[in-house]
Order: structure tokens, then sequence, then C-alpha cells
């Protein structure tokens, strides 16, 4: 199964993965990584790569991080030079909850990224507008 991990600025992903087994239960072969205030750079990229080299059993990891061109993101690219990880920004609570109920073995990365862009995509909209 595609790994995932959730790497944001502050408790974000930590936070979105709590969220999501308050609702929908854990995923499995999901993880998250959070860049906060008191880490060096180097220190957020050893721990995400910690994480990235468990996430990777041969079939490849999605990053979902919070902004493009954050340090989360600079750093899973940076990453991806050595893993085989996908990036997908922008990540949103729904993002996450897809990856826990409807990733399964098999599926190919275009698949989830395809599935997780308009999953993302179609839960912003604006409510209760007449």
């Amino acid at each position: 199964m595609i790994g995932v991990i959730v790497a944001t600025h502050g408790k974000l992903a930590e936070e979105l993965l709590n969220s999501a087994a308050m609702l929908v239960g854990r995923g499995e072969q999901m993880d998250c990584s959070c860049v906060l205030p008191t880490q060096s750079p180097e220190e957020f990229l050893e721990e995400t790569e910690r994480k990235v080299s468990a996430l990777e059993t041969g079939e490849g990891v999605v990053a979902l991080v919070d902004i493009l061109g954050g340090t989360p993101n600079n750093t899973l690219f940076r990453l991806s030079k050595k893993y085989n990880i996908r990036i997908v920004t922008g990540v949103n609570l729904s993002m996450v909850m897809y990856c826990v109920l409807e990733r399964y073995d098999g599926m190919t990365s275009d698949e989830l990224i395809e599935a997780l862009l308009q999953t993302g995509k179609s839960e912003i909209a604006e409510f209760g507008k007449n």
C-alpha cells in the first residue's frame, strides 16, 4: 500500500490525523511530521526522513503538505530525490479521511493523487448562500 505522510507547520498535521481518527478511525501506513519553531531545518529533515523510510514499502509515499514552497513541502521535495515521494499541497481533513477510508492495496499513486485532488477541491465551497 502507498504510504501517506502529512507534513505541516506547527501541529496541524498531527491534529489532522487525530481528527480523522476521531471521525473515521486510524489509517494504516500513515504518519505525520510537524515542523516546530524550536526545530532547525536539519532536525525536521532527519525526523521526516525517518518517517518516510518507515512508510516506504516499495509502492511509494504520498506527502500531503500545507502550503506550496513552505519548509514541509521543500523538505519532502528534497527527500523525493532519494525516495519515491509524490507531493500534494493544500491538505485538508477530507483528504486525510480519504486516505483512511478509500486508499487500498494495489492503488497506484496516480489514482490516489487524482482522487485526493478531487476530494480536496470538492470540499472548498461557500456554504449557505441563497
